[in-house]
């Protein structure tokens, strides 16, 4: 298998996670109840600053150094995982939300850390890769879940593209797993992970068009119900934040 140019690779993530992060902020401005659509932007922007600081690393790069990276991302994640929780739970408070990416961010810093000293180069990817798996499939599942609360149909697609990106982790920890065990040669497995590397970027676009999409659905029936107010309104999930007053 041939792998793909890893350099170009990180850039095209790059260049896409900061344009969907600012499609996601301009389609909130517009929509202040959209749904999960700060916490995406948020994990997109660390994401980008992750990959920024990975690009930054060479053969002599300390352990902090790397570490603060994954870190970035990490938090990013948990950011997003916690906007798609509380768009199906309002009373989720902020303090509550900021001590969970914390805390998350601590869990992995300490087993990315038991990681490293364990295998120094590929122990603490695998570890890297099953959080983000982790946090992305949670938040996969919390679209899931509210979409057979609200009934609202661009659920799905957001899910079905964060299970891809948590899929596409797994199969790259797995990848790192087997090249230790021999099953697969070095080459091999770069190119299985540059290929999941490449599926994950796909994701974001789709999660991204999936939470336009759910922004627009949600503000439709909005306005349906402000046509017809017998329209039930235990349809409607909670808002990330009040709609501001004209």
């Amino acid at each position: 298998m041939t792998p793909f140019h890893a350099q170009t690779l990180q850039l095209v993530s790059m260049i896409v996670a900061v344009t969907a992060a600012g499609i996601s902020l301009l389609c909130w401005y517009n929509h202040r109840g959209g749904p999960g659509l700060r916490g995406w932007a948020a994990a997109l922007l660390m994401s980008s600053i992750g990959y920024v600081l990975f690009s930054l690393r060479g053969a002599d790069t300390s352990f902090r150094f790397i570490l603060l990276g994954n870190a970035v991302f990490v938090a990013g994640y948990t950011c997003m995982w916690m906007g798609m929780r509380r768009f199906n739970d309002a009373t989720l408070s902020t303090e509550l939300m900021a001590s969970v990416v914390v805390a998350f961010t601590i869990v992995f810093s300490a087993l990315f850390t038991m990681a490293w000293q364990v295998d120094p180069t590929r122990g603490q990817s695998m570890v890297f890769s099953l959080v983000i798996a982790l946090l992305a499939g949670a938040a996969g599942w919390e679209a899931w879940r509210g979409g057979r609360i609200d009934g609202l149909r661009s659920r799905k697609v957001v899910a079905y593209g964060l299970a891809t990106i948590a899929l596409a982790r797994l199969v790259r920890a797995a990848s790192l797993l087997a090249q230790n065990l021999g099953w697969i040669q070095v080459p091999d497995g770069r190119a299985i992970r540059g290929l999941m590397d490449y599926g994950v970027t796909v994701a974001i676009v789709v999660v991204t068009f999936g939470l336009v999409l759910l922004t627009n659905e949600r503000f439709e029936r909005e306005h349906a119900r402000s046509i017809d107010p017998t329209l039930d309104p235990s349809l409607d999930p909670p808002l990330d934040e009040p709609e501001p007053s004209s």
